[in-house]
C-alpha cells in the first residue's frame, strides 16, 4: 500500500469497537429480535452513566449458528451490557473498523 493509501485508510478508521460472539445453535430471527430489543435496552441504561455504551447491531451468520453482537465503549460496560441483557457470548473481543468510501 502507498503511503497516500494508508493515510487515507488511516483517517477512515472509526474507533476500536468489540464484538461479542455467541455460538447459538438454532437461533431463529425471532429469537434474534428479542434479544436486540434487550441489548438495546440494556445499552440505553448506560447513557447517563459515567462508561456509557453503544450498541451498534447484530449480525447471524446462520450457516455456522454464529451471532455477532457489536459495541462501542469501554470493554468492562460492553461486557456488563451483554450480561444484563443475556447474550449468550463465548467471548468479547476488541475490534477495529474501517469506513468504506
Amino acid at each position: 500500500m502507498k503511503d497516500d493509501e494508508t493515510a487515507r485508510a488511516s483517517r477512515r478508521l472509526v474507533s476500536t469497537e468489540y464484538v461479542a460472539e455467541c455460538f447459538w445453535p438454532g437461533v431463529t430471527h425471532d429469537e434474534l429480535a428479542a434479544l436486540d430489543g434487550r441489548v438495546r435496552e440494556s445499552a440505553d441504561l448506560t447513557q447517563n452513566g459515567t462508561a456509557p455504551v453503544r450498541y451498534l447491531g447484530a449480525m447471524l451468520v446462520p450457516s455456522d449458528e454464529v451471532v455477532f453482537c457489536f459495541f462501542e465503549g469501554a470493554l468492562e460496560s460492553v461486557r456488563a451490557v451483554a450480561t444484563r441483557a443475556g447474550v449468550p457470548f463465548e467471548r468479547i473481543l476488541e475490534t477495529v473498523r474501517v469506513q468504506g468510501q
